[in-house]
C-alpha cells in the first residue's frame, strides 16, 4: 500500500496551473514531483515557481520516469486521449477532466485501455458527483417520496467550476459548455434515451433529449457564455424541485401538497474546494482507501449526448443514437 503518492502534471497553461497549485498545497498523501509542458512559460513555472524535481519538455519522459505512480493530464483536449493511454501503458494512475478526447472514438479508445488495466486507478473528475448539496438532491430523488422524474431542464451556465473558469477552448461549444450539465442530468434522472434535437431560441440553443417519443431532458445553452446565473428544474411525479447557482447550498421542493420545503448541504464549499476534493478522492483510490467514484462512463456518455447535440445543431434536424 502505498502512503504518499508521488505524481507528474501534464500541461500548465490556465487549468493546469490551477490544479498545479491545488496539487502542490493542499492535496494531502500526494507528492508532485514532476511536469511536462510544451511551452517556455510553462517549463519556468515548474521550475521556478513549483520547484519540482523533474521538468521535461517530452511527455514521454514523464510516463517513462520510474519514481511517478500517478500523472494528471491537464493538457490541450488535442492531446489527452493519447496522453491517457500512453501513460496507462506505462502503468501510471491517471486524472483527467472531461472532454477526455475531441471525438467519441477517442474517448472510447481511452475507456478500452483502462478497462484493460485494472489494478490502476483512471479517473475522469466530477465535481458534480462529489458536492454535497447535488448528493442530498439525488437522495431526496432516489427515496422515492415524490415519484419518478419526469423531466429535466438545466441551464449551461448552472454548473461552476475551475474547468469553466480556466479551461482552453476545445473548439466545440457542447463539450465546452454542456458537459457537466449533461452528467449531472444522466446521475440524476433516466439515462435510457433515443434521440436528440437542437433548436434554437432567442438567446439560447435548447437542446432535447427524448426517450422514444418522451421529451427527457432539455438543456439551455447560452449563446451569451458570459450569463453567470443558472438553473437547475426536476419535475418529479408528485413535486417540482428547483435549484440556482446564486444559492447554490440551497434547494425547494414544491409538492403537489402545497407546501414548499427547503433543503441545504455543503454550505461554504465553493467549487474550487469541489476540485481539491476530486483530487483527494483520487489520492485516496489510490492508497486503497477509497473506491473510484469516477469512472470513465460518466465521461464517456456525457460526451455522446455533448456530441449527439452538436451534429443535430449543423445537420439542423433530430438525431437518433
Amino acid at each position: 500500500m502505498l502512503y504518499n503518492v508521488k505524481a507528474g502534471i501534464i500541461g500548465l497553461e490556465k487549468l493546469g496551473l490551477e490544479y498545479a497549485k491545488l496539487l502542490k498545497d493542499h492535496v494531502k498523501n500526494l507528492n508532485l514531483i514532476a511536469a511536462s509542458g510544451r511551452t517556455q512559460k510553462e517549463i519556468l513555472f515548474a521550475k521556478n515557481d513549483l520547484s519540482l524535481e523533474y521538468v521535461y519538455n517530452d511527455e514521454k519522459a514523464l510516463f517513462a520516469n520510474h519514481d511517478i505512480d500517478a500523472i494528471f493530464i491537464l493538457s490541450d483536449t488535442r492531446f489527452k486521449a493519447d496522453h491517457a493511454i500512453q501513460a496507462i501503458e506505462a502503468g501510471k494512475h491517471v486524472f483527467m477532466l472531461n472532454p477526455i478526447a475531441l471525438n467519441l472514438e477517442d474517448a472510447e479508445q481511452v475507456r478500452k485501455t483502462a478497462s484493460s488495466h485494472p489494478s490502476q486507478v483512471v479517473m475522469c473528475g466530477s465535481t458534480i458527483r462529489i458536492n454535497p448539496v447535488f448528493n442530498s438532491l439525488k437522495e431526496t430523488i432516489d427515496s422515492g417520496e415524490y415519484g419518478p422524474i419526469k423531466f429535466i431542464q438545466i441551464e449551461s451556465s448552472f454548473v461552476r467550476s475551475l474547468q469553466k473558469t480556466f479551461t482552453l477552448p476545445s473548439g466545440s461549444k457542447y463539450l465546452d459548455c454542456l458537459l457537466d450539465e449533461i452528467d449531472l442530468a444522466l446521475w440524476l434522472g433516466k439515462s435510457e434515451y433515443e434521440s436528440v434535437n437542437v433548436i434554437e431560441n432567442g438567446p439560447y440553443k435548447i437542446c432535447q433529449v427524448y426517450d422514444k417519443t418522451t421529451l427527457q431532458y432539455q438543456f439551455l445553452m447560452g449563446l451569451n457564455s458570459n450569463n453567470a446565473y443558472g438553473s437547475l428544474k426536476i419535475f418529479c411525479v408528485r413535486a417540482r424541485i428547483e435549484i440556482n447557482n446564486q444559492i447554490p447550498h440551497e434547494y425547494k421542493v414544491y409538492p403537489d401538497t402545497g407546501e414548499v420545503l427547503s433543503k441545504t448541504a455543503g454550505q461554504g464549499t465553493d467549487f474550487s474546494f469541489l476540485d481539491y476534493m476530486q483530487l483527494h478522492h483520487f489520492t485516496q483510490c489510490i492508497m486503497g482507501n477509497s473506491r473510484n467514484r469516477f469512472t470513465l462512463d460518466h465521461a464517456v456518455e456525457s460526451m455522446r449526448l455533448a456530441l449527439a447535440f452538436e451534429k443535430s445543431d449543423v445537420l439542423n434536424k433530430s438525431v437518433t443514437l
